[in-house]
């Protein structure tokens, strides 16, 4: 009786666990596996054509989309659903205006399906669907690239041949937007190779859901947006870039000319560079390096704010003269430190630059992030160039003080120094991806921000914004102060070499600044290539972007 038991009980475990393993495998067949071996299943009987990019989306921080935002439709010929094939080619001359020949030689040679046309529009389409042409058909597909996309230069683009990612995020993270999962528009058919009679065709996407496909960056649209359109108006060529200060975080990147990277070829070699992100590329700063210059001599206690100076509108170093911006007024005379920033004054910050030396400024500078590429390591960032202290003589440091000579910063890193003063000396490394996620959208990988490291001390970065408050006050930058809230900053205008038509000095124009003056949440630096003047030109851009962002806009 009891050995009796015991066989029935150990049968009754045997039963359960081979009940478990067999309800574990159907369910690994059926929901984990199932749609890759039903296709594989049906491999001898689905005709198939890919449709869509197949590649994950890049999102901004609230995960709207900056890819995949339009759509377009193809349409899709299955060869041997065609009985006819003259009068099928006939039929789709006429309604997409190709060939009738070139469609008929294609569709007799051709034995896997194929995408006959790939920019129908919409009316178009549903002519086609409409006239129920046997193994023809217009499918909607998603365009990578809209036709008014958002952060181009940011976003980058792909080889479309080969599905591969060539610049910006698109190249930066190719292996993980090439994750997603292929949609196949199919056709069931039978060992006669025709249409199942109730089946039809189908879209069938694979996901297997295994890794990151998507990447979600720092960037807000809405700023982005507002960015764009102010510069479309505005800027022929520059850049502007929008960051949180206690994060580094970059909320807008822009540069122009833009391109639209559905037509790259238009773009390839004009004059105007418009595949280069002016963002992350190197130009002669001007007056906006003078903010180092003033940090680094206050944080060394060189000179305080409130210390004399004169002006005679000029100064002469080992015999060479260098001349005030506004040289042609006449000298401005006695002003303190705080009032030369504010008048951008060349004389005084060059007695300034002088009194701290080459060593000291080109270290500061170097500590600001200068000379070097930032933690962002974005596609085809410059480094920019800081001279080595022992090649610098005094007339070479008279020239760097005031940001001139063979200093070169990018946008990006103007922008991270004033952070740096924003942030109370506190430099974070600019970052522009937020994170990566899977197809179900589950977060796979976050990217915090940066520990920070200082820079200056509280007190100077706390005197370096009252003299950038009184810039947009009574200085230079009066055109970028934003009534309200306030904003604060630094013009810059960068001699360039170059002379125009008439002779005049071909200057770049620069605007670095921050906003609102309490509890600070953006900083933005806006570079006008070739604009001449940034008190002019820079700074009131610098205020209609500011305005419309803190509007809501």
């Amino acid at each position: 009786m009891y050995q009796s038991q015991r066989r029935i009980f150990g049968l009754a475990v045997l039963f359960t666990i081979l009940c478990g393993l067999l309800a574990g495998r159907l369910f690994y067949l059926h929901i984990v596996a199932g749609p890759r071996l039903a296709l594989m299943s049906l491999s001898g009987r689905v005709q198939e054509v890919p449709v869509d990019v197949d590649r994950g989306e890049i999102l901004d921080r609230g995960g709207v989309p900056l890819t995949n935002t339009a759509q377009h439709f193809s349409l899709a010929v299955f060869p041997t659903q065609i009985a006819d094939e003259r009068q099928a080619a006939r039929e789709l001359a006429e309604l997409t205006g190709l060939d009738a020949d070139r469609i008929a030689l294609r569709i007799g040679r051709d034995k896997l399906p194929f995408k006959l046309k790939t920019d129908m529009d919409a009316m178009t389409a549903r002519k086609v669907n409409a006239r129920r042409i046997p193994g023809v058909m217009a499918v909607a597909e998603k365009m990578r690239y809209g036709y008014s996309s958002l952060a181009a230069h940011v976003v980058g683009y792909i080889n479309a041949a080969d599905n591969h990612g060539v610049s910006g995020i698109e190249g930066m993270y190719d292996d993980i937007l090439r994750g997603s999962q292929p949609t196949y528009l199919v056709a069931v058919v039978d060992a006669g190779q025709q249409l199942i009679p109730g089946l039809g065709y189908k879209r069938v996407r694979l996901a297997d859901n295994s890794g990151p496909s998507h990447v979600v960056l720092t960037i807000d649209s809405r700023v982005q947006k507002i960015v764009e359109k102010v510069m479309d108006q505005q800027i022929g060529k520059g850049a502007v870039v929008v960051l949180r200060p206690a994060t580094g975080e970059i909320l807008a990147m822009a540069s122009r000319p833009a391109f639209d990277a559905n037509n790259l070829g238009e773009y390839l070699g004009r004059e105007t560079a418009p595949l280069l992100n002016r963002a992350v590329a190197a130009y002669q700063p001007g007056s906006v390096f003078k903010l180092a210059v003033a940090a680094a001599a206050l944080e060394e206690q060189v000179v305080r704010p409130d210390d004399k100076f004169y002006d005679p509108g000029y100064i002469d170093i080992n015999g060479l003269r260098f001349k005030g911006w506004d040289y042609d007024k006449g000298e401005r005379g006695s002003l303190t430190f705080a009032e030369a920033m504010a008048y951008s004054s060349n004389p005084v910050l060059i007695q300034v630059g002088m009194k701290l030396g080459a060593a000291k400024l080109i270290d500061y500078a170097g500590r600001f992030g200068f000379g070097r590429k930032t933690g962002l390591a974005f596609d085809g960032e410059a480094d920019g160039n800081l001279p080595a202290p022992d090649s610098v003589y005094p007339g070479d440091l008279a020239n760097l003080s005031i940001g001139q000579g063979t200093l070169e910063a990018t946008p990006l890193q103007i922008a991270c120094m004033v952070a740096t003063i924003v942030n109370d000396g506190i430099a974070v490394d600019p970052y522009i991806v937020s994170r990566l996620t899977a197809t179900d959208g589950t977060v796979v990988k976050n990217f915090p921000a940066s520990r920070g490291r200082r820079v200056l001390s509280r007190r100077t970065a706390g005197q370096m914004r009252q003299m950038m408050q009184a810039v947009t006050s009574f200085g230079t930058g009066q055109a970028a102060y934003v009534a309200g809230p306030g904003s604060a900053g630094k013009t810059g205008t960068a001699e360039t070499g170059r002379s125009g038509p008439a002779g005049r000095s071909v200057n770049h124009a620069w605007f670095a600044g921050y906003a609102p003056l309490d509890n600070p949440q953006y900083v933005m630096v806006v570079f006008v290539e070739d604009g001449m003047s940034g008190g002019d030109v820079a700074a009131p851009i610098f205020r209609e972007i500011t305005a419309r962002i803190l509007a809501g806009g």
